[in-house]
This record gives C-alpha cells, sequence and structure tokens, in this order.
C-alpha cells in the first residue's frame, strides 16, 4: 500500500550535513494522482478538478516558484527532466511518472524556502493535491576522479 507524501514540516532539514554554500541537486521522482484532490478545507478546494499532472504544472510549479522569489532565492534551475521512466530493478515497484534533478544555490536555501510560510501556504496544497507518492534525493557534485 502506498504511503502518503510527507509533509514538508514532517522531513527533516539536514542543512548542517550539507557544505556551505556549495550547489545542491535535489532529484524528485514522482507519481501523479489521476486527478487532483483538494480537501474541501484547502484554499483551493474551489478550483475547477483536473488532472494530478496538470494540477503539478499549471499550479504546484509558478506556485513553488513565486515562492522562492518571495522568500529571496532564485527558483531551481532544472538539470534533468524525464517524463519517460522505467525502473530496471525488480525491487523498484514504483511506477514513477516522472523523474527531474533541479538545482539550487545550497542546501540551505533549499530548507529556507521548503520551510517558508509562502511555499507552505500557497505551494504546497497543490503538490499534495497532485502526487500519489514522491521521493526525493538531496546529492552534492563531486569530480569523478579514476584510479
Amino acid at each position: 500500500m502506498a504511503q502518503p507524501p510527507l509533509k514538508s514540516r514532517d522531513y527533516p532539514s539536514p542543512v548542517d550535513q550539507f557544505p556551505v554554500n556549495v550547489p545542491v541537486t535535489v532529484v524528485h521522482m514522482i507519481r501523479f494522482k489521476a486527478t487532483a484532490v483538494y480537501p474541501p478545507s484547502s484554499p483551493f478546494a474551489f478550483l475547477e478538478p483536473i488532472s494530478g499532472r496538470d494540477a503539478f504544472f499549471q499550479r504546484y510549479i509558478p506556485a513553488g516558484e513565486a515562492a522562492a522569489r518571495k522568500v529571496g532565492i532564485e527558483p531551481a534551475e532544472t538539470r534533468f527532466f524525464s517524463p519517460t521512466v522505467t525502473n530496471l530493478l525488480p525491487h523498484n515497484d514504483i511506477a514513477w511518472n516522472l523523474v527531474a534533478a533541479r538545482q539550487y544555490a545550497s542546501f540551505a536555501d533549499y530548507a529556507r524556502y521548503q520551510f517558508s510560510n509562502e511555499y507552505t501556504s500557497e505551494a504546497v496544497p497543490h503538490r499534495e493535491a497532485a502526487l500519489e507518492e514522491w521521493s526525493l534525493v538531496a546529492c552534492v557534485e563531486e569530480e569523478y576522479k579514476t584510479a
């Protein structure tokens, strides 16, 4: 049975585990709901029904970018984007609809954005309405050296 997505306030913010002022790339693996579901208590419950995919791209992404600007950070740069996802390992049975890698100036910027009132009030309701499942991995690039 699928676990519901965690709310931003529920996942840890390991800011101290990342170098200061070093870009961080966040890899997103996403599975959309067939139809975006806003609970009746949502300030966006009045919106016309649309697919989870459309809610993500038409509502969540613009709201997230606006929230980033309001908290004084540049919206993430998309480094990689693919709606064509095939699992190669048998134990990875989640049928992801999208994989994207987005780069932020630092993990501290990413965390400040994720935990901001602007993001949680304006963008998170659309994310929660749109996504069935999601996974995030934060990475810092290093130069690969052969032996």
